[in-house]
Parts: structure tokens; sequence; C-alpha cells
């Protein structure tokens, strides 16, 4: 089996939450530390040479094509969205997307609370919960590209006023 984990991106059967200092952590089975994710991510290639993710990370459109082994992939928020599932888990933070798919089984506060933001921006809420996490070197190898801004059409002179008219006659 390639890439990263082994049962198709499922999280732990559902067990009690233990809260320790005010933060809730879910119990996560044996090789599922945070620990055991740093070892596992440091024996992959980067992205984009993988050809995925693994884990069963569902329907992921990684770079690595022609020419594109370097080169972050472009992707709307549209397309990000498509990816709302535990087997098939996207997510944007700080404007990098990131499939993180094969990392839900491992997160200290289950696989739940990561799918707040799945599908979505998670920023906001990944800030709010763990500000001091370096999110880019703990989820290096699950990055899909950067998210492209989708600039809102502004009418004006020129631009889609000018077709409308063409279309028109």
């Amino acid at each position: 089996m390639s890439g990263i984990g082994g049962s198709a991106g499922r999280g732990p059967a559902p067990m009690d939450t233990i809260t320790k200092g005010g933060k809730a952590k879910v119990p996560l089975p044996p090789g599922h530390s945070q620990l055991d994710w740093v070892r596992l991510t440091a024996r992959l290639p980067p992205p984009g040479i993988r050809g995925g993710a693994g884990g069963g990370g569902g329907n992921n459109n990684r770079g690595g094509g022609a020419g594109g082994a370097n080169r972050p992939v472009r992707l709307t928020m549209s397309e990000v969205a498509k990816h709302n599932s535990r087997d098939d888990c996207w997510m944007v933070l700080r404007q990098t997307v990131y499939d993180i798919t094969p990392y839900v089984r491992f997160h200290p506060g289950g696989a739940e609370e990561l799918m707040r933001a799945a599908g979505r921006d998670g920023t906001a809420l990944f800030d709010e919960i763990h500000p001091w996490v370096a999110v880019e070197g703990m989820l290096a190898k699950c990055m899909v590209g950067r998210l492209q801004v989708e600039e809102p059409v502004v009418g004006g002179e020129g631009g889609d006023d000018r077709m409308e008219e063409e279309e028109e006659e």
C-alpha cells in the first residue's frame, strides 16, 4: 500500500472524550499519536511526487503532472467544497489547500472536530483552537495546492456589459 496511513482514512471508533486542561481529546488507538504522524510523514516524498495522498484520500487532484511536479496547483473554493467527507477531506488553512484525509485518524481532538471545516476554509477555527501550531510543517505532505482567490465580476465600462450588448444584437 502506498501513501499515508492504512484504513481508508476512517478514524477510530467513537470513544469517550477526555477533557484535560479544558481541551477535549479523543483516545486514539496505538500508532496514531502526533509523534506517529510525524514519523509516518517524514518517510514520504513531497506532494506531487507521490501522485496523491494516501490513506484512502479519495478524489484528489494533486499537482505533479507534466512539468508541474514542483508548482502548486491553484484550486477554487468550489473544488475544495467537493471534498467534505471523512474518506475524502480537504481543508484550506492560510490560503493552502490540504488533503487531510490521512490525518483524520491522528487528530487528538477527533474526526468530528476536523469535519467542522471539511471542504471549507478552516483558518479561523484552527487559529482559535491552536494558533501556536505550525500547520505548514505538520501537514506539508498533505498539501494539494494553493487557494485561487475568486474575484467577483464587476460590471462597468468594458468587460461584461459589452458582452451583454453584443448578445442582444
